[in-house]
Parts: C-alpha cells; structure tokens; sequence
C-alpha cells in the first residue's frame, strides 16, 4: 500500500490528520494526529504503507475524535492501533479510497481454529460455539466455551469480539478474534472479559 495524502477543501476546522490502513492480516488500524505532527506522520505513514487523511471539514472532524492519539517513535514509525471495523469503513469512504480486500483462506478454515472433537480435560461442551451460533452470556459465571466476549486486544488497542474456545484451569479461557480467525488463541481469566448488550450476539461462524 502506497501513501495516498487525502487533501480537501480548507475550513475553520483546526488542521490534523489521520493515519489509517490494514496490516499484513488485514486487521484495520487507525488513529490521530496534531496539525504540528504531520510531517513526521507523514513519513511514519509512508514507511508504514498507511493512508493520511487530512482533517479538513465537519465529517472528518467526528471521526477524528472517535479515533485514539497517535504516538510517533524514534525509528520514524508510529503507534497505529485497531479500530473497528465499521470505523475503518468509514474513514475509507471519507478518504474516497477503495479498501484492499482479505485475502481468500485457502480451506474455508482458520488456522487458529482448534481441533475437532476429543479435547482434553480442559474441553467443555456448552451450548453453540465453534461450528455452532454463538450465545452471549448474562453474567460473568455464565461464560463458557461457545461465548462470544469482548477482550482487550492489548495496551491502548481497545476491545473486541472473541469466542470462547476452551476452558484452562485458575478460571482462564482460550479465546480466538471473531474478525481475525488466523490469528493464534490468546488466554483471558475470566475477570479480563467483558459481556455484549443484549442482541448484540451475530449467528456466524469462526472462520466464516
């Protein structure tokens, strides 16, 4: 991806831009930064094979403030966490640019997807899950295996989507990303998820 500059109509909006643009899974990125920033932005997105959106009008200025502050390093790089998806989309449509598509799973499978039937002692069989619809549950103690959570993605990288795996013990699950099933399991305890609102649950299936 080559640094696209997304330059608009001058307004009394505060100049500023936005790095936005998917990494080597496709995962979306996005975030913020000030007017004085833009120069090294600009490079951070170049060598980061990212878009600059320039903060030009009203629009532009509601996505910006939904996105997280962005941090430029030393290397000449730049902190560029995930967004969601939706977000993503329509930062897309802002900019006025064409999304790069994921690529197509060569087997209709995750490769972070666990095996069949005959786990261990750690396998649990609740209702749904994988190869099933997912459930949202309704409190903290009814999270099991074939539970659609929220989980911290990492430090300033936000919430998302994740279905319960398996169960460990100590009350710690392995979790994969619903949006990004070829990334490997990751282990949450209990106490580090969080629970969808009611309806919120999609019928879909890991790797889908």
């Amino acid at each position: 991806m080559s640094l696209t500059t997304v330059t608009h109509a001058a307004t009394a909006i505060p100049p500023g831009l936005i790095l936005f643009g998917r990494d080597e899974r496709h995962r979306p990125h996005a975030s913020r930064f000030a007017a004085g920033e833009k120069a090294n932005a600009e490079r951070a997105a170049d060598l980061m094979g990212m878009h600059v959106l320039e903060i030009s009008d009203g629009t532009h200025q509601s996505l910006a403030a939904g996105l997280p502050q962005g941090r430029l390093f030393g290397s000449g790089k730049a902190f560029v966490p995930f967004v969601k998806a939706e977000v993503f989309d329509r930062l897309v449509a802002a900019a006025g640019l064409p999304d790069v598509a994921p690529p197509v799973r060569a087997a209709g499978k995750a490769s972070g997807a666990p095996p069949g039937s005959g786990g261990g002692a750690s396998d649990t069989s609740g209702g749904g899950g994988p190869g099933g619809r997912f459930k949202a549950p309704a409190d903290w103690p009814g999270i099991e295996r074939g539970c659609l959570v929220l989980a911290c993605a990492g430090p300033s990288e936000g919430w998302f989507e994740a279905i319960i795996m398996y169960t460990k013990a100590d009350d710690a699950f392995e979790l994969q990303w619903r949006d990004w099933p070829d990334d490997g399991l990751i282990t949450r305890h209990r106490s580090e998820l969080g629970l969808l609102p009611p309806g919120a649950v999609q019928a879909a299936k890991p790797g889908a």
